[in-house]
């Protein structure tokens, strides 16, 4: 079933087509556009939000925001306000903070995420594992929500110390009362070999590729019944 999504942004240029997340957003960082930005992608997502609530619906939805971002003087009163403005509980919108490591500012970083929390968002940190600061992030920090980074998952048919990492990882994630979400899950015995050592929300194209706002309102206000699965 879906347990959840998260908002991805892509980019139509008329003359270069798609240009990927991985030239795009260090651009629009470099440009300074990170606030504007995610003022676009929080808007468009709150909209989703009252529109399947008002129709008897909920899911929670994630927007990415960099620890940059998270950081922004009022950042959380704002976005509070917004969902209240809305009629909407904060704990249907999470924020999931990039990996864009390390942190130089711990005390501002741990200050606002718990800001963030006592609002009542949920707090899930990206592409764990993939950074060498993210384990100290992790310990001092209020998160949620852990999701592996997709490399793991993908190389885990063909390397053993891959599949023990992501044992590993879900172990820490339960002691740690950690929600823990499998990234780039792109076949079915992956999918299998997740559920088998405990790994039971995930994202990636054998659950479900990226659709466009419409399709997933329609597959949410459908209901359709799958396996245990986070579809994003």
């Amino acid at each position: 079933r879906i347990v959840g999504a998260e908002a991805l942004l892509r980019w139509r240029h008329p003359r270069y087509g798609e240009v990927a997340p991985a030239v795009l957003i260090p651009m629009v960082n470099r440009l300074g556009l990170h606030l504007p930005l995610f003022d676009l992608v929080v808007r468009e997502v709150i909209d989703v939000l009252h529109y399947l609530r008002r129709h008897g619906a909920e899911v929670p939805l994630a927007v990415n925001a960099s620890i940059d971002t998270v950081c922004e003087p009022g950042m959380a009163e704002q976005l509070a306000a917004r969902m209240w403005d809305a009629c909407l509980p904060t704990r249907l919108l999470k924020v999931e903070v990039t990996e864009d490591l390390p942190v130089l500012d711990e005390l501002c970083l741990s200050a606002c995420l718990n800001t963030l929390k006592a609002k009542g968002f949920t707090l899930s940190l990206d592409d764990f594992g993939a950074g060498s600061a993210t384990f100290n992030v992790l310990s001092k920090m209020p998160f949620d929500e852990v999701k592996i980074d997709g490399a793991y998952i993908r190389d885990m048919e063909n390397n053993t110390q891959s599949h023990a990492i992501i044992a590993t990882l879900i172990a820490l994630a339960q002691r740690l009362n950690l929600k823990l979400v499998a990234e780039g899950i792109e076949n079915e015995s992956v999918l299998a070999a997740l559920l088998s050592i405990g790994c039971h929300i995930g994202q990636g194209y054998a659950l479900a590729r990226p659709m466009e706002r419409a399709e997933f309102i329609q597959r949410q206000l459908a209901k359709p019944l799958a396996m245990t699965v986070k579809a994003i």
